[in-house]
């Protein structure tokens, strides 16, 4: 069984399975926990600031060094998120590229001859299929065996191209078609190493550290104020899981649309 690395909805956290329902419950049960781990901060912050009033040092609350804590996690958050973004617009464009690719060497390709036509047609249909049932694949190992397929393909599509275009080799229609076939080749490649990037793992644990801290000073200085507090906590792991549902390109919610792909497949005909 294979075991591939999987990010889920909570901070940093990277559980292996393979199983859809066994990411979701892990999902649910990290998130859970790291909620009952901040309130915890809360409430040790908030027993520290009590012990240290009966002790006899009473101290002002200091505003100011909690809205700047406040302030930075804010940006670290916005930070996190704008990372993820970019990671989702680079799938979205490489998608839109490859799509324009890929109808660029069905057009070359009806320039050649009957013959070449008739071989390399059909392999550009099946190999278009292929490249959507991988933008759509809801698991790692749907998307692998998807790549795998789709690499068949771009052999068998590449040798006969080869046998097409050897009566035209010195022309210049031989340089169009190769560099059009290697262009969509390459996009392939940039997609799958795009969708295998994810926010690196220690930007995710510094995060969930200094959320911690975040909320020991948060206990410290407004521990009283428990319910803000809560729904605080609450919506930084809103803001979480949105940022980790976009970096899942494959189990996330938030999708890249494969619609330039569809219209590429339905430039080509039936």
């Amino acid at each position: 069984m294979q075991r591939c690395r999987k990010p889920v909805l909570a901070w940093g956290l990277h559980m292996f399975s393979d199983s859809t329902h066994d990411i979701d419950v892990v999902a649910w049960l990290a998130t859970f926990g790291i909620l009952l781990c901040l309130v915890a901060a809360r409430e040790f912050g908030y027993w520290m600031h009590r012990r240290k009033i009966r002790g006899g040092s009473p101290e002002a609350e200091d505003g100011f060094t909690l809205t700047s804590v406040l302030g930075l996690l804010a940006l670290l958050v916005s930070f996190t998120f704008s990372m993820s973004l970019s990671r989702y617009d680079s799938r979205r464009e490489l998608v839109v590229a490859e799509a324009n690719a890929i109808g660029t060497t069905a057009l070359r390709v009806q320039l050649l001859d009957a013959n070449a036509r008739s071989e390399l047609e059909p392999l550009m249909r099946a190999y278009v299929a292929e490249r959507i049932v991988y933008g759509k694949a809801s698991t790692e190992q749907e998307q692998d065996a998807s790549y795998a397929r789709a690499s068949r393909l771009q052999n068998r599509f590449w040798q006969a191209m080869s046998r097409g275009i050897e009566p035209i080799r010195t022309t210049p229609l031989s340089a169009l078609v190769v560099s059009a076939t290697n262009d969509m080749f390459d996009l392939a490649a940039s997609r799958k190493a795009a969708r295998a990037a994810h926010i690196p793992t220690r930007v995710l644990v510094v995060l969930l550290i200094y959320s911690v801290f975040v909320a020991f000073l948060v206990g410290y200085e407004k521990g009283h104020a428990r319910w803000a507090s809560t729904m605080l906590f609450v919506l930084l792991l809103i803001a979480a899981a949105l940022i980790l549902d976009i970096d899942q390109p494959v189990r996330g919610a938030v999708q890249v649309s494969q619609q330039s792909m569809l219209d590429a497949q339905a430039a080509m005909g039936p």
